[in-house]
């Protein structure tokens, strides 16, 4: 029980610096139709776009991580799209935001 443990506990570890030395940031143009905005459903449509375009550029900045890629897109996906929609700022996408967050 100890050796899994411990063998996790040194992936982590080696994992982490890289990432904290990865903080490379991009610019990301979104095509975000304004008017849909205007309802939740228009902003939910929006939102699942968003997302979409999203993960598809952090699956491709975060090719180069082959040990913990996954991690890498999830990290990605999370902090670009927490930026997008503070960026877009509109109330009807920042609450379906936070919707998904506590999914």
């Amino acid at each position: 029980m100890i050796r899994p443990i411990l063998a996790a506990a040194a992936f982590s570890v080696a994992v982490m610096p890289a990432f904290a030395a990865s903080s490379d940031k991009f610019d990301m143009k979104v095509d975000v139709d304004r008017a849909a905005l205007t309802t939740i459903e228009g902003a939910e449509v929006q939102f699942t776009k968003l997302q979409n375009d999203v993960h598809e550029r952090c699956v491709v900045e975060s090719k180069e991580w082959r040990l913990a890629s996954s991690y890498a897109v999830n990290f990605c996906d999370s902090r670009t799209l927490k930026s997008a929609v503070t960026a877009i700022n509109d109330p009807n996408l920042t609450a379906v935001y936070e919707t998904s967050l506590s999914k």
